[in-house]
């Protein structure tokens, strides 16, 4: 199972859709929900808005966690999250902030850059019908299968 920490404002400002959205934080949880860009639905997906809550993006959540900053910066709430986890090596910060980039790399957490990560639904939307191709996720198992089995 991974574990996708997003940098929510970092992703939105790059969907042209959501930019000038009304409500970005739920349009946010739609959109990731759409295109299940984050794999597999066991895979835990924690978004982080700075400023208060949005009533209406906690109702619509799902099984995703959404964390709002309040009076500090969403940088600072990644930041702490990414401290509580015992096996960063699962975990996937969604940013292209470099301050929590280099966090990530410090907890040892992987990191993938919104256009990496937002490039799934073009592929998604490019692909025909009756092709095959394997998701992030998919490639990430396997790629661990054959390390530990080629003890790598």
């Amino acid at each position: 199972m991974l574990v996708y920490v997003i940098d929510g404002f970092n992703v939105i400002h790059k969907i042209n859709q959501l930019r000038n959205s009304n409500n970005p934080h739920l349009g946010l949880i739609r959109y990731l929900q759409a295109y299940e860009l984050t794999g597999s639905r066991n895979n835990r997906v924690i978004i982080v808005f700075d400023g208060g809550p949005n009533r209406d993006a906690i109702r619509e959540k799902g099984s995703f966690e959404v964390f709002f900053s309040q009076d500090q910066s969403a940088d600072d709430l990644i930041k702490v999250k990414l401290s509580q986890f015992k096996r960063t090596s699962e975990v996937v910060v969604v940013s292209d902030d470099r301050e929590i980039r280099n966090a990530a790399k410090k907890f040892g957490a992987r990191i993938c850059r919104t256009a990496d990560f937002l490039l799934k639904v073009k592929k998604q939307k490019s692909n025909k019908e009756g092709s095959k191709e394997i998701s992030y996720v998919l490639q990430h198992e396997i790629t661990e299968e054959l390390r530990k089995i080629w003890g790598l």
